[in-house]
């Protein structure tokens, strides 16, 4: 380790707050839209309208008119496609008041209704799926290493990084949808596929323990580093939203998932090892 591990202890701190200022967003979340992030209209109800634009569009004028309405522009090459999100239910009347604002033809508007009903069978059935990924995870975790305290270290581990990024996201405006969902499914067997890296190489690699762990933080660090690469060059490059949503999930959990695992997880291993073998040599 670069530091002294008694001083390096003393890292958790910065994960410690910033798992007190996620819960403090979640918490917000809650009271501002009775949920953990603000959902989308997949997930409530509501219209998502594709309008294919020809020439340049003026997005704060779409805005002003579409008050309560989600509005985002994908621009590809020599395309921009107008994405507007709400809950009105009336398609024809979003369209009519975008049409003196934005050059379309009407054979290049897709709309897309989801009945409030349909929206929140999705919202149970997401969230039931995000519950039975932990419950899975941690029965196969505690299979492989059958030891409680490193067992639980990576499913905590796996359940802060998610807490931070729902933090995250949500200060970047990103609403819940089923692509977003997607992406905590993806970014928790990442976490868990780093911290079983950490575990795995500790309670069964050769060597002394500092060594083990020196390894183990050379490898991961190679991996998420390669993956944020990828996954930023996906978010910059993407246009389509639903793989800008996963990516921007990715990203932010990705880098959350480094501290947690290469701090949090190294001082919980360290300090039971200590308390049984005598800690990092």
């Amino acid at each position: 380790m670069i530091f002294p591990i008694k001083k390096y202890r003393l890292l958790i701190a910065i994960p410690a707050l910033l798992l007190l200022l996620s819960l403090l967003v979640i918490y917000g979340n809650f009271v501002n839209y009775g949920s953990f992030m603000q959902r989308d209209v997949e997930l409530t109800g509501g219209l998502t309208i594709t309008v294919k634009a020809m020439g340049r569009v003026d997005l704060g004028a779409v805005e002003k008119a579409l008050p309560d309405a989600t509005i985002r522009l994908a621009e590809g090459y020599d395309s921009r496609m107008l994405i507007i999100q709400t809950r009105e239910l009336n398609d024809k009347k979003i369209i009519d008041t975008i049409r003196p604002l934005v050059n379309f033809s009407d054979d290049s508007v897709d709309v897309g209704k989801v009945e409030p009903v349909i929206g929140e069978i999705f919202w149970q059935q997401a969230q039931t799926a995000l519950i039975m990924a932990f419950v899975f995870m941690g029965i196969v975790v505690l299979i492989l290493f059958r030891s409680v305290v490193p067992s639980f270290t990576v499913i905590g581990c796996a359940l802060v990084d998610i807490i931070m990024t729902v933090a995250g996201i949500s200060l970047l405006d990103v609403r819940l949808s089923l692509p977003v969902f997607a992406g905590l499914l993806m970014l928790l067997g990442y976490s868990v596929d780093t911290d079983i890296l950490l575990t795995t190489r500790v309670l069964k690699g050769t060597g002394t323990l500092r060594e083990k762990i020196v390894s183990a933080i050379k490898t991961g660090l190679t991996m998420t580093s390669t993956s944020i690469a990828a996954v930023a060059s996906l978010f910059i490059f993407s246009q389509g939203t639903i793989i800008s949503q996963i990516a921007i999930v990715l990203l932010v959990g990705l880098c959350f998932d480094i501290m947690n695992t290469w701090i949090t997880n190294v001082i919980v291993l360290d300090y039971w090892l200590e308390k049984r073998e005598g800690g990092i040599k």
